[in-house]
């Protein structure tokens, strides 16, 4: 009994022996679980309050208009401050942004324009977006302005588009069902509203106006997309694209008289207030007048319709991309500043941006309310890429090209040249620029 009392003790022993160092060992364990929480801990401390930055951003839209974006991205990253200059366009922008470039004191964030986009992309000063995921949500019609042999330089989402305003109740009195689904139709409607005594159309023709643009666009880009590319590397010409749409508007609307050379110089607010109270049926417009025409007139009837070409269902309507914004090339903050980028492309921020601008949403997945009167141009022209602006579309001299296709037409109009010659001398001053 002695014996096995003695035995038993032992055993007891060891197992207290083997439960306390197991104890230990699960405290030590415990202790390590512990130590690891507080760098885990530590570490997610550290994510949730990452060091603050600010952005700075150029911009010309005010601060007021891009409050929403921007309280909108604050909240989201609060440690993401902003200093923010507003300078306004056009002008004044391009030179304020140019100096900025030049001496290194850029922003974070800027904005390209069809006037800067050249100077900005050749030089470099912005980061290639091509390859960033949020880009996907933009309009490929919206790249074009912002691309450069195939790589996009800025985030685009917004756009406008002109057309001509019809009066819905002239057009119904001079017999006119249907709109126009060619040029020759809408030359014939045009004649009808003659016929009862109606001015058909109004065009102040004080710069390349959006029947040309979009009538080029009907013509020429429906067959050919790549028309102004091959343009400007020399494969084609002025002549070759040109001649047939400015033959087109001289015979269609210059010698039916249905524009007339007294009309040049008159202002585009003469031209809408004519419409407005119904003394045309017809005169180029966009978005920015639906809101006066309706204070003049608040009954008028009315609505957007493109232009035709010579063939049924190419038409077009004039406009171009909005301005897009870039990222510096040089930033330190490039995480930031293409953060900001991102959240523009989301639906909140897509939103924000057009309650505080007013502009027109044209992006991948999203709807922007437009007028009823707009909706035509919205739905057939901006969402899906069929509007033009030679200037946009030019990819150098286009300063000077305008004001030689400005003087041009006019002298059609006045029966001083020919399209010939006209598309003649536009060829030409491609050639002088080039040598200078």
């Amino acid at each position: 009994m002695k014996k096995t009392s003695l035995l038993l003790l032992i055993t007891v022993l060891c197992l207290s022996v083997v439960l306390a160092a197991c104890g230990s060992n699960n405290k030590n364990s415990n202790t390590g679980n512990t130590s690891n929480e507080g760098s885990t801990n530590n570490a997610a401390k550290g994510e949730s309050e990452p060091k603050p930055v600010k952005l700075s951003i150029l911009a010309w839209n005010n601060e007021k208009e891009m409050k929403p974006l921007i309280d909108g991205f604050k909240a989201k990253y609060p440690h993401i401050t902003f200093d923010f200059q507003f300078v306004p366009p056009v002008t004044d922008y391009i030179a304020k942004l140019q100096t900025m470039l030049l001496s290194d004191t850029a922003p974070d964030i800027f904005m390209i324009a069809a006037e800067n986009r050249n100077e900005i992309m050749d030089g470099g000063y912005a980061l290639d977006l091509t390859d960033e995921p949020f880009m996907s949500v933009m309009l490929d019609s919206n790249k074009s302005m912002v691309s450069k042999d195939g790589r996009t330089y800025a985030f685009s989402q917004s756009g406008w588009a002109g057309g001509l305003f019809y009066n819905k109740q002239l057009f119904q009195e001079a017999g006119i069902t249907q709109l126009p689904q060619t040029w020759d139709e809408f030359i014939e409607a045009s004649l009808k509203l003659k016929e009862i005594g109606v001015i058909p159309l109004y065009d102040k023709m004080t710069d390349i106006t959006i029947i040309h643009s979009a009538l080029f666009g009907s013509n020429v880009l429906s067959k050919d997309p790549t028309f102004d590319e091959k343009l400007f590397k020399g494969e084609a010409t002025f002549a070759e694209g040109w001649t047939e749409v400015l033959t087109m508007w001289k015979e269609g609307l210059i010698d039916n008289e249905i524009l007339t050379p007294d009309m040049i110089g008159m202002t585009s607010d003469q031209l809408m207030n004519e419409f407005a109270l119904g003394k045309v049926a017809m005169f180029p417009g966009g978005p920015w007048n639906i809101g006066p025409v309706e204070e003049i007139n608040p009954d008028l009837e009315f609505e957007i319709m493109s232009i035709p070409g010579k063939e049924p269902g190419n038409n077009y309507y004039n406009g171009a991309p909005g301005v897009g914004f870039a990222v510096n090339s040089k930033t330190k903050n490039k995480e930031e500043a293409l953060l900001f980028l991102e959240y523009m492309t989301t639906q909140e921020g897509l939103k924000q941006f057009e309650e505080g601008t007013g502009g027109i949403i044209t992006v991948h997945g999203y709807e922007s309310v437009v007028h009823p009167a707009y909706e035509p141009a919205y739905r057939d022209g901006l969402m899906t890429g069929k509007i033009y602006l030679p200037m946009v579309s030019w990819n150098r001299h286009q300063e000077a090209l305008r004001v030689q296709f400005l003087v041009s037409f006019q002298d059609i109009a006045v029966n001083k040249i020919t399209p010939e010659q006209a598309t003649a001398s536009l060829d030409n001053k491609l050639k002088e620029m080039d040598n200078k």
